[in-house]
């Protein structure tokens, strides 16, 4: 009985997914791969980790070959769906005209589905969004809503907590943070020989439930993704 509802569930998980790829704008349609598309519109969960360029000698975590620089969170429900309804299906805020700018990484939204990932890059002031996905990258310019990546961009680094190694705290999830005793003093013992300075160690005490947050000035709920 466990298995039936099991496969039906994953089922539903690719019709709703499939629903969701029918309306991508079709540029985007055209240049992503299906398998893409799909960990992103139906991704489980999404993590949000701050990012930018590796500078000469960098020892520290990468993600995508850029440097980690820190966690900014989980995506509550309604952020991904703002975010995949305007990066994706809003065919108003991708231009179709190549950017003449140079990438500034600024943060990285890793989309979890099952164990597959897909990952978006948002850059600014070079206004673009990157798809890294089995092994290759897309990016698109989205001067459209060049103040809104803006905006985005800065309500996520003030979520910021300094990224740990999810391996080394033996997490099954890649939140990076140090939640209890154990893991706060495997910490204190390794932040010397870690490939990581400053590494976070008050754990719950940063709150990293995005949605109990509270926002910002210019925070995510008040950010018009469209250019007016």
């Amino acid at each position: 009985m466990k298995k039936i509802l099991f496969v039906s569930a994953l089922c539903l998980l690719s019709f709703a997914a499939n629903a969701q790829v029918s309306d991508v704008n079709p540029f985007l349609k055209s240049s992503l791969s299906d398998s893409a598309l799909k960990n992103i519109l139906g991704a489980e969960r999404v993590f949000c980790y701050t990012v930018e360029m590796q500078k000469s000698g960098y020892q520290g975590y990468t993600l995508d070959q850029m440097a980690l620089t820190g966690f900014c969170g989980i995506l509550s429900p309604e952020e991904q769906t703002l975010l995949t309804q305007e990066f994706f299906k809003n065919e108003e805020n991708i231009s179709t005209t190549t950017a003449q700018c140079t990438i500034s990484p600024r943060i990285m939204l890793r989309f979890y589905r099952g164990v597959d990932t897909a990952d978006v890059l948002v850059s600014h002031p070079c206004p673009s969004i990157s798809v890294f996905y089995g092994g290759s990258v897309k990016s698109f310019n989205a001067e459209p809503i060049n103040a809104a990546l803006d905006g985005l961009s800065k309500a996520y680094e003030q979520r910021k907590t300094d990224f740990v190694s999810p391996a080394l705290l033996n997490q099954m999830l890649p939140i990076g943070v140090a939640v209890n005793d154990e893991q706060k003093a495997l910490l204190q013992e390794k932040q010397d020989t870690g490939p990581v300075r400053n590494w976070n160690t008050q754990g719950a005490a940063n709150n990293i439930d995005v949605q109990n947050q509270p926002a910002a000035a210019k925070g995510w709920n008040k950010i018009n993704m469209k250019k007016n």
